[in-house]
């Protein structure tokens, strides 16, 4: 994230055409409006019917739905959501525009390639923050240039999405970001695990008890937490840590007690904390207090 006094966040009350304006003091612009051609016609009004390139965001708030796009006019991809909408996000209700406020002509958004790797990134970022997301994209290969202005963008894409309360979670740097649980299934399928019972913490693999755990960003890695049936579960050796970041680690809780000097003193704790750190070298570690345990061998893949 950047600096929030870098890129400062500043949002309209809504105007009689129900459209509610926000941005930033760098680049982004945004419009949020319900399902209506009039707002969307007094947005293009406003645009004097020149094309605006993007990226918008469909919301059927009822069921928690997005749909994610980009168009290089808005408003005439918008207008047919309007009229003839997408089976996948039929009910949507409301819509947020997103682009740097320029015609297309001027814009970073009219490059096809940007906006279209935008769009893979937002899917990504929406589907980490628990969204139901029914719209996908395709991977874009980006030149030197494409490469800065996409990484500027998403940068404060982040930070504005975070100030309109639409995202919490961020996606990490390469190494660390989170595999989602859909993905993760295909991968230990593909891997030649095999899957008794999925549960989003729980499960039963190969015959074997597994928790997953994305863990909590901390100084000291990413932190778990062991309590209650999980604690207990440790304490006896029952089954594996999974934790689907860094090439997916997996841990047998036989190795995790290792790193206690203690473990009688340690397991009369209501909860024990352990950090899963990622370093530059491609190495992970395991660190509990002072004591540090090498657990690279426990990754699935090397990134």
């Amino acid at each position: 994230m950047i600096d929030n006094r870098d890129v400062g966040y500043y949002e309209e009350l809504i105007n009689g055409s129900s459209i509610v304006r926000a941005r930033t003091i760098r680049q982004i612009r945004s419009w949020e409006f319900p399902r209506s051609l009039e707002s969307l016609q007094t947005l293009n009004n406003e645009f004097a019917g020149a094309d605006f390139p993007g990226i918008y965001i469909l919301f059927d708030t009822k069921a928690n739905k997005v749909y994610i796009g980009e168009a290089k006019s808005i408003y005439n991809r918008l207008k047919t959501h309007i009229s003839t909408p997408d089976g996948k996000i039929k009910n949507w209700d409301k819509v947020l525009l997103i682009n740097d406020g320029r015609i297309a002509v001027q814009s970073d958004f009219n490059d096809n390639v940007i906006r279209l790797a935008i769009e893979v990134y937002l899917i990504k970022l929406f589907k980490l923050n628990k969204y139901a997301v029914v719209a996908q994209g395709d991977k874009q290969n980006l030149n030197g240039q494409q490469k800065s202005i996409y990484r500027t963008l998403i940068e404060e894409l982040n930070f504005f999405l975070n100030r309109k309360n639409l995202i919490g979670k961020f996606i990490e740097k390469r190494n660390e970001e989170e595999v989602l649980s859909d993905e993760l299934k295909k991968i230990l399928t593909k891997n030649g695990f095999v899957i008794q019972k999925w549960g989003a913490y729980e499960s039963k693999i190969n015959n074997s008890r597994f928790f997953i755990r994305s863990g909590s960003k901390k100084h000291r890695g990413w932190q778990v937490t062991f309590r209650d049936r999980f604690k207990e579960a440790l304490q006896k050796s029952d089954g594996y840590l999974l934790m689907p970041r860094g090439g997916i680690v997996i841990i047998p809780f036989s190795v995790i007690k290792t790193v206690f000097d203690d473990s009688e003193s340690v397991f009369k704790n209501n909860t024990i904390d352990v950090f899963i750190e990622f370093t530059e070298d491609n190495k992970a570690r395991l660190n509990y207090k002072q004591n540090r345990l090498d657990i690279t061998e426990y990754k699935l893949f090397e990134l």
